[in-house]
């Protein structure tokens, strides 16, 4: 996966290069941004169990 950061250097998400998979990850909460087969995009939002 490749990381995007911002100009203070702080990870902001990462990016399969293969699928071309999002990933936003703040807190306890993960967000999946795809692109399905048909051109639409698919939003995905879990939690994180904390241990």
């Amino acid at each position: 996966m490749q990381e995007v950061r911002n100009s203070d250097g702080r990870l902001v998400c990462r990016i399969d290069d293969a699928t071309g998979t999002v990933e936003i990850r703040i807190k306890d909460c993960t967000t999946l941004i795809t692109r399905t087969p048909d051109g639409k995009t698919e939003v995905i939002n879990t939690k994180n169990s904390v241990a």
